[in-house]
Order: C-alpha cells, then sequence, then structure tokens
C-alpha cells in the first residue's frame, strides 16, 4: 500500500508521459540484436498498449539513503507458482514460432517416419534426424493394435461374448494400456498447435510407444517354447542392431558411400541427400537422361555476363551453418563506392556501339 503513496523500487508502478509529444514511454518482448547486447526496443508512442508502457524501479543506488531504509525484495513464489509461470512463458513462446521451415512436419506423419529433418552438412558429411525404423514401425503397429483390439472387445463384450485374450487380458489392458494413454497425451494435443512442428516433438511420444511394443511382445510370447521365443528376441535384437549401425552415418555424421546412402531411402520421403557421398567405384555416376539445369544471365557493365546456376528442384535442402550475428553485421557494411567514371565510360562505348550496328543494317 505505501507504493501508491511514494516512489519505492520494485513495489511501485509508473508511466513516463512525454508533455509536448503526449507519448507514453513503451517497451515490448522482443530483444534487439548482439551488437545492441539484447536489449529491449524504447520507443514513445501515442496509442501504445497501458500493461506495456508501465515501469518500475528494480536498482537504486543513492549515497545519501540511510542504512536501516528498507529494502524491497521480490515476492518469492512457491512451487505451484513457479510451475504456472513456466507453463505459460512456455505456451506464449511456442505459439509465436509460426514461421515455416524446410523441414517441418505435422503429427499425421511422425508415427511411420515419413520424414526426418537435416541438422548440418558439409562436403561428404552430414547428420539428419531419423530413427530406427523396425522400433519406430514396430511401435505404432503395437499401440495401433492396442485400441484395435480393445475396440473389438468392447463390440464383442456388448453382444455377450467374453474374451480372455489368451488369459492376458487385464495384464494387457493394464500394461500397455498405460504407455497407449500416455502416447496419446504426448501426440494428440500438437495437432492443435499452429507453430511449427519437427519430428523430434514425437520423440517422448515414441519412448511410451516401444514400451507398449515391449510389453505386448511380452505377454502375447508367454505361451510358445522358450527356444522360440529366445530366437526371436535375439532376431530382433541383432535387426535392431544392424539398421543402429547402417543409420549411424546420418547420425553422427561420419564418412558413407553414395551406394549404401542410396540403398538405405526405403521411403521415397528421406531426404538426406546421397550426392554428397562419394561412389564406391570412384566415378561420379550419372543418369541415363541428363536433366538440363535452368540459368539465368545477369547483364554485366564492363565484364563478362555473370552465369547464375539455378538449383535442381528435386535436390534436397541443404543443411548450413547459418550465424544470426554475422548475417546481421553484413546489412550494417557501408555500399560499395560507385566509379562513376568507369560507368559513363562504359555508356560512352555502348552508344557508339549501338550507333554503328544502326548504320551497318542501314
Amino acid at each position: 500500500p505505501e507504493s501508491k503513496e511514494k516512489l519505492m523500487a520494485i513495489h511501485s508502478r509508473f508511466r513516463l508521459i512525454h508533455v509536448g509529444q503526449r507519448c507514453a514511454l513503451f517497451s515490448n518482448r522482443k530483444k534487439l540484436p548482439k551488437w545492441a547486447h539484447e536489449q529491449v526496443e524504447v520507443t514513445c508512442m501515442k496509442s501504445a498498449k497501458f500493461p506495456k508502457t508501465l515501469w518500475r524501479i528494480e536498482t537504486n543506488i543513492n549515497s545519501q539513503i540511510p542504512a536501516d531504509a528498507p529494502l524491497a525484495e521480490y515476492k518469492r513464489p512457491g512451487l505451484v507458482a513457479k510451475v504456472l509461470e513456466a507453463t505459460a512463458v512456455m505456451w506464449r513462446v511456442n505459439n509465436g514460432l509460426t514461421k515455416s521451415h524446410p523441414y517441418e512436419s505435422r503429427p499425421h506423419t511422425w508415427p511411420w517416419m515419413r520424414r526426418g529433418m537435416s541438422f548440418w552438412g558439409k562436403e561428404n558429411r552430414g547428420i539428419y534426424l531419423l530413427g530406427t525404423p523396425i522400433l519406430w514401425w514396430l511401435s505404432f503397429v503395437a499401440i495401433s493394435a492396442f485400441a484395435g483390439i480393445q475396440v473389438v472387445m468392447f463390440l464383442r463384450d456388448r453382444r455377450g461374448i467374453c474374451d480372455r485374450l489368451m488369459g492376458v487380458r487385464e495384464r494387457y489392458a493394464d500394461t500397455v494400456g498405460f504407455f497407449f494413454i500416455g502416447w496419446v497425451l504426448h501426440w494428440i494435443p500438437f495437432f492443435i498447435m499452429g507453430r511449427q512442428l519437427f519430428i523430434h516433438h514425437y520423440l517422448p511420444a515414441l519412448w511410451l510407444a516401444i514400451m507398449g511394443f515391449i510389453g505386448t511382445l511380452d505377454l502375447f510370447t508367454r505361451r510358445i517354447s522358450r527356444r522360440v521365443r529366445q530366437v526371436l528376441m535375439i532376431g530382433l535384437l541383432l535387426v535392431t542392431i544392424r539398421m543402429y549401425f547402417q543409420y549411424s552415418h546420418i547420425a553422427y555424421g561420419t564418412a558413407w558411400s553414395r551406394e549404401g546412402c542410396q540403398s538405405s531411402k526405403w521411403l521415397k520421403s528421406w531426404d538426406y541427400d546421397c550426392k554428397r557421398y562419394p561412389s564406391m567405384h570412384g566415378t561420379v555416376t550419372t543418369t541415363a537422361v541428363d536433366v538440363p539445369q535452368p540459368t539465368t544471365v545477369m547483364p554485366s557493365i564492363g565484364g563478362s555476363p555473370a552465369v547464375i546456376h539455378a538449383q535442381n528442384p528435386e535436390d534436397p535442402p541443404q543443411a548450413e551453418h547459418f550465424d544470426p550475428l554475422e548475417n546481421e553485421n553484413k546489412l550494417n557494411e557501408p555500399a560499395p563506392r560507385i566509379d562513376h567514371d568507369k560507368l559513363n565510360s562504359n555508356a560512352d562505348k555502348l552508344n557508339k556501339d549501338m550507333k554503328k550496328a544502326a548504320t551497318t543494317a542501314r
């Protein structure tokens, strides 16, 4: 209450009004680039929103302040308040990520791993996020099978048919059902998000789906012989390890061959670039039909024309390192000086050539 009558640090909130311009000091949450030390931009606006024109004093240093002066402190939030604040901040930040991205994907494509995401690429190395196909797909099959079995059993129960499901019905509903609910809660909410999404957002749901697959495999293989069960488990483990090493080249950015890369593309939508890797035969492979690459010729004054080769539209986007500060500094570089003498001499030469061509044509 005292902060409303006298100015106090932290507790008192006030507005700064420019009497002549009739505008209020305004700021927002957006930060300036690194060359401005990531500070917020401050302006004076006439029609600014009231909450964004409120200011408060956080630090006050004055040698004339008495030693026994009361100190103002922020109210220490409890656990619930911290969780609510963190959730509100995460929700606000995520809703602000609405720009498009060449490797973004939608939630309905994640369970069957339609495409991955490129992180880095240079020369004959590349890092591309892609899961182990057999685990990814079998986990989705197990989750889908659970949903289908529960629907069928519910309909049969309504007709008076009680299925025991090989004697593991209750265990199946308790264990795999728990992972199924967790998978749904970690996957369905992404459908209502308008922000840019990537396949790595599916990883928490993927772990729950894999646990559901393990529970399904354990319950439905108990009736078979122990030796057959061991052979099945060992075979699945060996296939998983084999696929892990096959796709480890794009997971860790190690050397690979072009033939091995192309043979690993089980789906055409997996758009990691195999042309960056050298061929096993030591020669550059070419296709049977040469597709002409479109070129654009730009005029040049006082020199040869500049030819710009367009990228093949079938090639996947290149993943390159991007430094925002470096690009921001390039925008602040001074423009190159224009040599007017050279421009005038080139213009005179062009006029003479045009007159000469016109005279020859006559």
